[in-house]
């Protein structure tokens, strides 16, 4: 009681005691944000075989979990598919859908043989149904045949920088020697997300086509968190084998600099889109000396 007293007291010891605790203030501030960086610096756990998080802009690897590791990437194979179609056909070209395209697993768009399609419309089959049908007739009218249309798509793999990457099928659907790594789609996406046509094809919600109304099957587009940034587009897939995959491009509020994100083996597709929502907001709350460092 006597110490209060006197401090009320005498206005100097007052002053002193405010500064005294500003400055505590002041210094616990400035520890505050290194352990709040190494916190948003943490990388999530992410519950999938396989994840990458890449800086398109920068061309680096932000996160990577077996991200080198070949594995099957089910239907993000398709925009390998997508980037060869957008090269080689104009948006009128038309995509024939033979007797062996029509037969295709599912999905598929349910085409019968003799069918045509322009390019534009087999894009947004492609992209937003994921049909395999389609895929197919992609490939045997650019390529000539699946085997030919292959090699196509490992000559581009390899100009694009891939390095764990054999394509057999343009759909995805499994193949033993049919393997890439998360990387590598990674670096596809990227590439992908360079054609205006394949974007508009990821961000177009719903399409009429041969008769069939399909809607885009990628649940991001609908209503992306403001956590991962600006959406771009993306491309889902799914085997028995490869079990749930994803691949998501989006623009970082902070920079601008496009990120890619890439899960493969996710044992459910709702754990596909939320581990994917983790890395990109872990991704987006990285500070500019934590991208350098990475």
């Amino acid at each position: 009681m006597v110490v209060l007293f006197s401090v009320r007291r005498n206005r100097v010891w007052w002053r002193a005691l405010v500064a005294v605790i500003a400055c505590g203030w002041a210094l616990m501030s400035a520890f505050a944000p290194p352990q709040v960086q190494a916190e948003t610096a943490r990388p999530p756990a992410v519950n999938v075989k396989a994840a990458v998080v890449y800086d398109a802009t920068d061309r680096k690897i932000l996160y990577d979990k077996r991200g080198d590791e070949p594995m099957y990437p089910a239907s993000t194979t398709k925009l390998m598919t997508a980037i060869l179609l957008v090269q080689h056909l104009r948006p009128e070209d038309l995509v024939y859908i033979s007797e062996t395209a029509s037969r295709q697993p599912r999905v598929r768009l349910g085409l019968r043989p003799g069918t045509e399609l322009t390019a534009e419309q087999a894009l947004l089959a492609l992209i937003m149904k994921s049909a395999n049908d389609v895929a197919y007739g992609i490939a045997e009218t650019i390529g000539g045949s699946q085997a030919g249309f292959a090699r196509m798509m490992n000559v581009e793999a390899r100009l694009i920088g891939c390095t764990h990457t054999q394509f057999v099928t343009p759909n995805g659907l499994h193949a033993e020697a049919h393997t890439t790594s998360a990387k590598d789609i990674a670096l596809i996406t990227a590439k992908a997300v360079t054609y205006p046509r394949i974007v508009r094809a990821m961000q177009t919600p719903q399409a009429t086509i041969a008769g069939k109304t399909i809607r885009n099957g990628n649940r991001l587009l609908y209503s992306p968190p403001a956590s991962i940034g600006q959406f771009i587009g993306g491309k889902t897939g799914f085997t028995s084998r490869a079990m749930y995959c994803l691949a998501t491009a989006v623009r970082r509020p902070s920079d601008g600099h496009i990120l890619v994100s890439v899960v493969f083996g996710a044992p459910r597709k709702s754990l596909m889109y939320r581990e994917t929502v983790r890395l990109l907001t872990w991704a987006n709350r990285m500070s500019p000396s934590e991208h350098s460092a990475s």
